[in-house]
Order: C-alpha cells, then sequence, then structure tokens
C-alpha cells in the first residue's frame, strides 16, 4: 500500500474517532489529566516555562491545556478540523493557544519560528520512510539550539486485539474498528530507544530518553545543533 495512501487512511481514521477520541484514551477532565500524567508532565514543563511551543497533531487538545497552562504562547496544530473544532471549544477559557489545521508532513509551511515543538502519540504512527522527511521539515521550524520533544507509548498487548501485520518497510499495521463499525488500517510502530536516538543523531547536541513503566510512556527530548 502506498505511504501516502496509507497516511490519508490513518488521518480518516482519527477525524472519524474525534468524538470518542478522549473516552479511548481514559481523559475524562483537565484536572484527572494532569493527574493521571503527573510525573511526565514534571518533567516536560521545565522545558516550557516562557517558551512559544509548536504542537503538533494536538488532536482534541488534552496536552495543548497542558502546555498552556506553562508556555508563553502555544501554536498548537492538527490535520483534522474535527480535532481542532473539539480542542477550540475544550481550550475556549484560555487565549494563550493559536490553532492551524495542517499536514504534519507540511509543518514546514506554517508561518514563525518556534522555541519548542512538542509531539504527544504522533512518532508511533508515522511510517518509517516518513521519518526522516517530517524531522527535516520540523526542525525548520525550530529556532537554533531549540528542544523537540516527543512523548510515546510503549508496546501493551492490548494494542494486539484487533489484529496486526507488518507492511513491506516494516512498518506495524493495526486494523481498527470504531464503534460506529467503521474499520481502518492505523501505523502503529514501537520504536527501540536505540532506533530513536540513531534517527536523531544528526540533529542534536543533547538528547536524553525516558521510559515511565508505570505509564507505559517513552519520552526522547532532545536540542537541535
Amino acid at each position: 500500500m502506498p505511504v501516502q495512501d496509507l497516511i490519508e487512511e490513518m488521518n480518516a481514521y482519527y477525524a472519524r474517532r474525534a468524538p470518542w477520541h478522549d473516552s479511548y484514551m481514559n481523559y475524562t477532565t483537565p484536572e484527572a489529566m494532569e493527574k493521571l500524567l503527573a510525573p511526565i508532565i514534571d518533567i516536560v514543563e521545565r522545558y516550557l516555562k516562557d517558551r512559544n511551543v509548536l504542537e503538533i497533531a494536538c488532536g482534541t487538545g488534552n496536552w495543548t491545556r497542558v502546555l498552556a497552562g506553562r508556555a508563553r504562547s502555544v501554536t498548537a496544530t492538527d490535520v483534522s478540523k474535527e480535532h481542532i473544532k473539539i480542542a477550540r471549544e475544550k481550550n475556549s477559557d484560555i487565549d494563550k493557544v493559536t490553532y492551524a489545521i495542517i499536514d504534519a508532513y507540511k509543518i514546514n509551511e506554517l508561518p514563525g519560528e518556534f522555541e519548542i515543538a512538542f509531539a504527544a502519540d504522533f512518532w508511533s504512527h508515522i511510517p518509517k520512510s516518513m521519518i526522516t522527511p517530517f524531522l527535516e521539515k520540523l526542525h525548520r521550524k525550530v529556532k537554533k539550539k531549540g528542544w523537540v520533544i516527543f512523548l510515546d507509548m510503549l508496546y501493551r498487548k492490548e494494542f494486539d486485539k484487533d489484529g496486526f501485520f507488518y507492511d513491506d518497510e516494516g512498518n506495524r499495521i493495526n486494523k481498527r474498528t470504531l464503534p460506529d463499525g467503521s474499520r481502518f488500517r492505523v501505523v502503529k510502530n514501537f520504536p527501540t530507544r536505540e532506533e530513536l536516538e540513531k534517527q536523531i543523531a544528526g540533529y542534536a547536541t543533547h538528547a536524553e530518553y525516558i521510559e515511565d513503566r508505570e505509564l507505559m510512556r517513552w519520552l526522547l527530548i532532545y536540542n537541535l545543533k
């Protein structure tokens, strides 16, 4: 299956999933999310104070709110107008967030330059052949010696429940079924620390990889050259 077709199918999946997204992620209230992810937020927030942040694939705006509570400003982006609509409504009381509907793979077309780039639960959905092109475009939006933060999920058996297979370039493709019965194929890779560090080796002067086995999450934080 051509990579672009796979990306478009994932985009359609997440647009259709928007009404159920928060329940899938077990996000009930902002306070509950802050409490649940406190160990990770404690690490991330030290990079955010008084900085302007670019958020990739903001979804329904849960992390947007976390970022805005600590940063000087946030530009929250997503390819899905359905997600952006929910994020705007959810965070309507916050005046330091700007929203933009844009494909993450065309993020270089977004105006402006940022001190921090942040993406939660996006890396695992990037087809392997698209990682380098994506990073190169993303890094153009970050100021020299700025920071990039990726947060994503460690493997759990529940990701196997609907079935999966590997495509020709080694992407793990999950089969997903939504409550309305619609079915999709979604890239869900689980990179190792070594794979992640190899991908950013040419861009970073300092990199930190952290795993939280209790929350089953990994963090990759690096400073651009």
